[in-house]
């Protein structure tokens, strides 16, 4: 039986988060955000929830497939919110 926030190929529930400075994004399948970084005083302000998927748009100028990474391997992704150039290719 797969959990409310499965990641895989299906969409899952996410959360998007900025920091009080609004220098980086963060996404995490934990509504609190208690498992983002938190050195250096960063405190996380949640923006919004969505729907994670390879087919889903993200609420925020990035392709979700880093983000899938990045939650497979860490159980978050964070960036910088001013990133212009993409973070890599889905392969």
């Amino acid at each position: 039986m797969r959990s409310a926030n499965f990641i895989g190929d299906d969409a899952s529930r996410a959360f998007l988060f900025e920091s009080a400075d609004g220098a980086y994004l963060a996404v995490t399948l934990d509504r609190e955000g208690a498992n983002l970084p938190s050195g250096e005083g960063v405190q996380w302000t949640m923006q919004t929830e969505f729907a994670l998927g390879v087919h889903e748009a993200v609420p925020a100028a990035i392709d979700p497939e880093p983000i899938l990474r990045g939650l497979k391997a860490e159980g978050f992704f964070v960036w910088p919110a001013n990133r212009i150039l993409p973070m890599g290719t889905s392969q």
